[in-house]
């Protein structure tokens, strides 16, 4: 095998197969051969891949031969799209990502290190392209690495470049569709069940109960354009604990998935996952590439907010935020808003299981500042397609249900949208999830001796969230 490629597969915790190059194969044909490839053909469909590049195909984005030297022609970007899109041909969907770290995090059944990379002969000008990909189960265990070449006939400057490069594509499917180990995964996997509360349940001391809402008892027909992103951060980088906002983010999660969205089309950051980075990447990066004219996306979170003290503006912090450098550390709210509602979606719910007065709850504040009323609402009322559930007014604090190991917000929201809510149409709608939580919220606060006022913002108050017709 090509040094390099091999050391990509070792570094990756892959099993390496030799390579042959174009012309070479058992078979006499001008395909590769490996020890890997089988008689049967794999069946894929079932599964979902997450993929990012090697860091040979990123360092080849970034820097490339000059023109002169056949650098014109010396495409990996093109080459990465071309394989990314032909996977998708066999996989029930495919997720690109950009890190190991960021695949993990999509619910993918299987991830895959792609490796695109061509060396141009300093003599002839003739190009070696290398197609790659090394497949892991999101824990890291091996599955396969996969692989195929092919050499332009001549000079660069002369051959059929899309020919040569469509060839070595045709190579990779080819032995992507006979690896037996591939098949072999593919034809016994079991999507596993989901974990217990418990397990899942980083943020929270052991003995928390299972609640009501963790296991959606129903499923509604599937919503293949809808996404989400879904966020919870209990224990933080350098900040106090936000109790049970990972319960909540996985509970949220299992009923997006019950109301028909497919696991794919939701990303889910908890704890340290959830830095501003990756906050700001899926927002204004990953939405906008995957969200349709007909989408709706839900936008949920839970964990802390902040009031900058200066200027009363509200922020997100994520698990890398720092009370005292938010403009720098944290999103800020109405960046939030904007970024949703520049989406060309049809719709976007927005579900906030934070506070942002600074007066405690799930709310921080700088040391030394007082809490103060911030502008929770700023730039939601200017997007005419989002739509806000937040769990508190500005000058209060949000609650928990320990009995339920949940935010109180994010319990009643789940309850209505799984069916509690639903009118007499059997229809749950935003004013009717509306409706059903504020009450009950309210009811448990003064429970608490608190006051926590639900706020709902938005001009679609009769779109339909979930249909039990």
């Amino acid at each position: 095998m090509i040094p390099a490629l091999a050391s990509l597969f070792a570094l990756a915790g892959c099993v390496s197969t030799k390579t042959y190059l174009a012309g070479s194969g058992s078979d006499g044909s001008s395909g590769p051969s490996s020890s890997d490839r089988g008689e049967v053909r794999g069946n894929y469909s079932r599964l979902t891949l997450a993929i990012f590049p090697s860091e040979r195909t990123l360092s080849g984005m970034r820097s490339r031969p000059s023109n002169f030297s056949g650098g014109i022609f010396y495409q990996p970007e093109i080459w990465y799209t071309n394989m990314q899109t032909s996977l998708a041909n066999y996989f029930k969907g495919v997720v690109k990502v950009r890190s190991l770290e960021d695949a993990r995090t999509v619910g993918a059944d299987l991830i895959a290190v792609v490796d695109c990379a061509g060396n141009i002969t300093a003599m002839t000008n003739r190009l070696t392209l290398e197609l790659g990909a090394s497949f892991t189960t999101p824990d890291g265990a091996p599955i396969a690495s996969i692989f195929a070449t092919n050499r332009s006939k001549g000079s660069i400057f002369y051959a059929n470049n899309a020919a040569y490069a469509e060839e070595a594509q045709n190579n990779f499917n080819k032995e992507l569709l006979y690896s037996r180990k591939l098949s072999a995964f593919a034809q016994n996997y079991r999507r596993p069940a989901a974990v217990p509360v418990a397990a899942v349940s980083r943020a929270e001391p052991a003995g928390v109960p299972a609640s009501d809402i963790d296991r959606p008892a129903y499923h509604l027909a599937s919503r293949p354009n809808d996404y989400a992103l879904v966020v919870g951060v209990g224990k933080y980088s350098a900040l106090p604990e936000a109790q049970y906002a990972e319960r909540d983010v996985e509970a949220v999660r299992e009923h997006l998935v019950a109301l028909g969205l497919p696991q794919r089309n939701i990303i889910q950051l908890s704890g340290s996952k959830a830095t501003r980075g990756a906050l700001q990447g899926y927002l204004e990066e990953w939405l906008p590439k995957n969200v349709k004219a007909d989408s709706t996306v839900f936008f949920y979170y839970s964990g802390h907010g902040a009031p900058d003290a200066k200027t009363g503006q509200a922020f997100l912090v994520p698990w890398d935020g720092n009370a005292a450098f938010l403009q720098s550390t944290a999103y800020p709210l109405k960046q939030l808003y904007g970024s949703l509602g520049k989406l060309r979606a049809k719709s976007v719910i927005v579900a906030l299981d934070s506070c942002f007065s600074g007066a405690g709850g799930r709310s921080v504040l700088a040391q030394g500042a007082r809490p103060l009323v911030t502008q929770v609402e700023e730039g939601a009322g200017s997007q005419d397609r989002v739509t806000v559930f937040a769990a508190a007014s500005t000058d209060e604090i949000t609650g928990t249900l320990a009995e339920q190991g949940h935010g109180a917000f994010t319990y009643y929201f789940l309850k209505g949208l799984g069916g509690e809510a639903k009118n007499g149409a059997g229809l749950v709608t935003a004013k009717s999830l509306f409706d059903y939580l504020s009450p009950n919220v309210q009811d448990e606060a003064h429970r608490q001796n608190r006051e926590q006022t639900p706020k709902f913002i938005g001009a679609k108050p009769d779109q339909i969230l979930a249909d039990f017709k």
